[in-house]
């Protein structure tokens, strides 16, 4: 069997089960100190948004830290939303993973999730919902993803999902599937 005919047989599976899948890919190039939204989508019904960064420069300085987002929002400013970060520290220490939750602007839960060496730049996070209201996370390293996790009662509904940087170059290829 060729690619072409496994892609054919894999889409044509995703839309007998009702599942619609899309790829994005893009590349950013933000100064320190300044955070941009690379990419948004609304978010039907349940799904998923997993994105592979490929870091090649950070930007650093005194108050921020460089890092990628994916962030899974109720609405458009961004005040009820959960945010999954990855960053390094200076002079290459390990990737560390965060979680961070608001409910009306105000911070919910703040914890930092995993640390690892850092491969080169090149990591993985995605996050997930539900019609019930929880939001799935996942993050890992090269090949390997650790185990999905939830908040099952964010305090919103998930109305869109996204993905900002922060004083980052390089960039992201993202699948995202939905029902």
């Amino acid at each position: 069997m060729t690619i072409s005919h496994a892609v054919v047989g894999l889409s044509a599976f995703l839309l007998v089960a009702g599942v619609q899948a899309a790829e994005y890919n893009f590349s950013f190039d933000v100064p320190y100190g300044q955070y941009e939204r690379q990419f948004k989508m609304k978010t039907p019904g349940d799904g998923t948004l997993s994105c592979t960064v490929f870091i090649e420069k950070e930007y650093r300085g005194e108050k921020w830290v460089p890092a990628v987002i994916l962030a899974a929002a109720e609405d458009d400013a961004e005040d009820d939303t959960l945010f999954l970060s990855s960053s390094t520290e200076p002079n290459g220490g390990p990737r560390t993973f965060h979680l961070r939750t608001f409910n009306q602007a105000k911070p919910v839960i703040d914890k930092t999730l995993w640390e690892a060496p850092d491969e080169k730049g090149v990591y993985k996070m995605a996050v997930s919902w539900y019609a019930n209201g929880a939001i799935g996370y996942q993050y890992g390293i090269y090949a390997s993803w650790q185990e999905k996790q939830f908040v099952e009662k964010p305090g919103f509904s998930t109305r869109h999902v996204s993905v900002h940087a922060s004083g980052v170059k390089g960039s992201a290829l993202c699948y995202s599937q939905t029902k």
